[in-house]
């Protein structure tokens, strides 16, 4: 398993279409669409069943879990999601479940059973660090009994069903020695893939990929008018200071707890977007969606369906073209991406991949001007010519670097240019 050349889908199985009680059924189908798209894992969100007591909308918050080993009869039996897994499998795909420890709903099984492994307040009743989340109790991980039960559970998981890792809902809540003590258990059974979904540096002691939260917030910041391109670029330059050597985020342009990318940006800007998701250094991440351009929100609460449409429209195919090219090109998981400097950093974002004699130069013009953009190699090439071909639409693209520096014309599709050097 290389981390790298991950590619995740993340899947709502309570949304797909089908009868309840069948929608693992439904999604295993899906999973060659998925698999052809270009993408090698899937995540899914929880699938425990929820609480009643309290719950948020008819059907309940999918994170505010009754009981850590069984599966919503909403979505299916055991026996289905085994069967959803040996068809990943089969498909040489990944399956990671969400796993949400921080908290439980107020009537999980475990809060008659073991009322003493949750939070209290001054008051000794029940308590959470969120007030928001109305429908859920934190647990108390200075209980040792409690951390015993936890990893039990994950192993159970692993042990019976041949899960592949976890997405850890808001770990940064839970004590980062409760993870190490958790991994060093677990791997010792299978070699699982680990994601924190915080985007805090020192949880790289114990997960293989963080989300990229930090670098999300400028994102929205830039396209809602509140930063600049420029600035959110510095930062994502900045994170090789802040993260340790070899970190992995796991990039997104949205996912559940976020609006769709596709109501926030025209469909020519998504383009430059989406390029930028699957060529950015890191783990991209699909939203059950995404790929369409769908614009309604996933509802988590309520009895939904995800509305998919029965056609491959423009953007799916766009999603599809990079994602299989990120599966087969060498370059993203054993190469080096450096940002380059260029004369427009306001409008264009400019960097490049380079491993061995192979290389994928990026410029990207989100602004949807046409310019002339000056890009720096200083440090890399003197004076080359390079000739391309932009995978984005297969034209031929030529560039010639002197003194270092290299003058394109630059319209409103993207360019990624992929060319070897001798």
């Amino acid at each position: 398993m290389d981390i790298k050349k991950l590619v995740i889908y993340e899947a709502f199985a309570r949304a797909y279409p089908g009868d309840k009680g069948k929608k693992f059924d439904s999604l295993a189908k899906d999973l060659e669409r998925i698999k052809g798209m270009g993408i090698n894992t899937v995540w899914l969100m929880p699938i425990h069943p929820p609480g009643v007591e309290g719950r948020k909308g008819t059907l309940g918050s999918p994170y505010a879990i009754r009981d850590y080993y069984e599966i919503d009869p909403y979505i299916g039996t055991k026996e289905d999601f085994k069967r959803f897994i040996e068809r990943a499998h089969e498909l040489n795909m990944f399956v990671l479940m969400d796993m949400v420890l921080n908290h439980a709903a107020v009537d999980n099984v475990l809060i008659k059973k073991h009322p003493e492994w949750f939070l209290r307040d001054e008051k000794g009743n029940f308590a959470r660090k969120v007030p928001d989340w109305s429908d859920v109790v934190d647990f108390d991980y200075s209980n040792g009994e409690l951390r015993e039960y936890m990893i039990g559970m994950m192993e159970y998981w692993v042990k019976e069903f041949d899960v592949d890792g976890f997405r850890c809902d808001v770990a940064g809540l839970v004590p980062l020695d409760f993870w190490l003590q958790a991994r060093s258990k677990l791997d010792r059974i299978k070699k699982l893939i680990w994601i924190s979904e915080t985007h805090d540096p020192h949880m790289y002691q114990a997960f293989d990929i963080t989300y990229d939260y930090d670098g999300y917030y400028r994102f929205r910041d830039f396209i809602e008018g509140k930063g600049s391109l420029r600035e959110y670029i510095d930062f994502l330059r900045m994170q090789d200071h802040i993260y340790p050597r070899g970190y992995l985020k796991m990039r997104f342009l949205e996912n559940h707890d976020q609006p769709r990318i596709a109501k926030l940006l025209s469909r020519e800007a998504l383009l430059h977007w989406i390029a930028f998701l699957f060529t950015m250094k890191g783990v991209p991440l699909i939203h059950n969606g995404q790929e369409y351009g769908l614009e309604e929100d996933l509802d988590i609460f309520n009895e939904y369906t995800l509305p998919i449409p029965s056609e491959e429209n423009d953007i799916f195919l766009l999603h599809k073209q990079f994602a299989n090219y990120r599966l087969r090109t060498s370059v993203f998981s054993q190469g080096e991406m450096i940002f380059l400097k260029n004369d427009q950093p306001e409008k264009v974002i400019s960097y490049l991949w380079k491993h061995e004699n192979k290389f994928l130069l990026c410029v990207l013009n989100p602004s949807l001007e046409n310019l002339c953009v000056t890009l720096d190699f200083s440090g890399i090439w003197s004076d080359v010519c390079i000739h391309s071909k932009n995978i984005f639409n297969n034209d031929l693209f030529r560039v010639s670097v002197r003194n270092s520096h290299a003058k394109l014309e630059i319209r409103k599709e993207p360019l990624v240019l992929s060319f070897v050097l001798y």
